[in-house]
């Protein structure tokens, strides 16, 4: 299914909001499952291909899979543009 770019946008901001407000950086992360949750039950399936796109970008890390699911973290190195993405400073 396709989104619609203020969706991708949206949700792409949603996910490094949620990852910087748990201090996903060096030690934190988080799971897909948490991720998902508070997004529109019709674009949850959009998040793994928002996830992949970021960590394409250098934005977010795949930290492993835990015993509860994957999870992931944030690029401590690109900080500083992920803070301008969540900000928009």
């Amino acid at each position: 299914m396709r989104i619609t770019k203020e969706d991708y946008l949206r949700i792409r901001r949603t996910i490094l909001k949620k990852l910087y407000s748990a201090k996903a950086f060096k030690k934190g992360h988080l799971l897909l499952e948490t991720l998902q949750s508070g997004i529109p039950s019709h674009l949850i399936g959009s998040v793994k291909d928002i996830l992949q796109a970021l960590i394409k970008e250098g934005l977010i890390i795949y930290y492993g899979k835990t015993a509860h699911g994957l999870a992931y973290q944030l690029n401590i190195k690109n900080l500083a543009e992920i803070e301008k993405l969540i900000f928009g400073s």
